[in-house]
């Protein structure tokens, strides 16, 4: 039986990524923050199967030991499959920032997945990594969100208050940028497993699973958030942009399935041009070598 790891599985486009998994008699390592948080959701959620074989491991992608206890943990799975970089988070309001004082945005949503992913392939032989990012990392997307803008890795780390822009704004830019910030990671990590000739073959694709406001990314209860996240679906419902994870996730899981396609960026299910700033190998090239040294180890030189 193959293990895929989903990272952020208690909720959303996690929770239906891992019940599609499961029906297709995938071990699913179900990795979350809080575990009590993610057995309560399977409680709840009555088209999961509780008799298909997954476990439920705490992991907080923000906190790199953490992480690197949650890569400790596994030593008695022989092989993982595959792993799916999930997980993700927004916020609203002023800046937020993990117990290692890394703006928490880009802590979890990039050097979260960009170190669990590498010592996940040190260990194991994984031959399936998808990475959801969102439509929101190309500027060129009309949407009421701050752009994307690659910046220096400690600029994207420790962001400085610009007075142009409201907290709220700003942390929309996090957002975005973290997303571009991933598809430059698939991308590159996907030519250097190439160029170091590996008898293995890891498969590394990037997915856009759509606008979904009904998902869990703000950790957030603020009576804003709730009711912002109710109109967003309600008009996005009426004019055709909203998706929903129940049809989302089966795009993931199409990726985990096929045998072939790598280094890619996926619009649910077809293959599409990602933007511009997603193939400049300068970014790429930079955030990486940043990210080693903000996490502190070096991979795939």
């Amino acid at each position: 039986m193959k293990t895929i790891i989903v990272t952020g599985a208690n909720s959303g486009l996690g929770l239906w990524t891992t019940k599609y998994l499961l029906e297709l008699d995938y071990m699913v390592i179900m990795a979350c923050r809080n575990i009590d948080k993610t057995k309560k959701a399977i409680a709840e959620f009555s088209e999961f199967d509780k008799n298909k074989h997954f476990i439920i491991k705490e992991i907080d992608l923000s906190d790199f030991v953490s992480i690197r206890n949650f890569v400790d943990d596994l030593n008695d799975f022989k092989e993982i499959y595959g792993l799916d970089c999930n997980a993700g988070i927004t916020y609203a309001g002023q800046f937020r920032y993990a117990k290692n004082g890394i703006e928490e945005t880009f802590a979890t949503n990039c050097l979260g997945h960009f170190l669990l992913t590498n010592l996940l392939l040190e260990k194991f032989n994984l031959e399936r990594i998808v990475i959801v990012s969102s439509a929101l990392h190309d500027p060129k997307i009309k949407a009421p969100f701050t752009k994307a803008v690659f910046r220096n890795i400690n600029e994207l780390a420790y962001p400085q208050i610009n007075p142009n822009l409201t907290f709220t704004k700003q942390a929309q830019e996090f957002y975005t940028t973290s997303k571009l910030c991933n598809i430059l990671f698939g991308y590159e990590l996907d030519r250097r497993l190439k160029s170091k000739n590996l008898s293995r073959t890891t498969l590394i694709n990037s997915i856009n699973p759509g606008f979904m406001p009904d998902t869990n990314l703000g950790r957030s209860n603020k009576s804003f958030e709730r009711i912002t996240r109710i109109f967003l679906k309600f008009i996005g419902t009426i004019f055709g942009f909203v998706d929903f994870p129940q049809v989302s996730a089966k795009a993931i899981v199409a990726l985990f399935q096929q045998n072939s396609i790598s280094g890619k960026y996926f619009d649910k299910f077809k293959e599409i041009p990602s933007s511009d700033d997603s193939y400049n190998t300068e970014f790429a090239k930079s955030l990486w070598k940043g990210s080693e040294t903000l996490v502190g180890s070096k991979f795939l030189n």
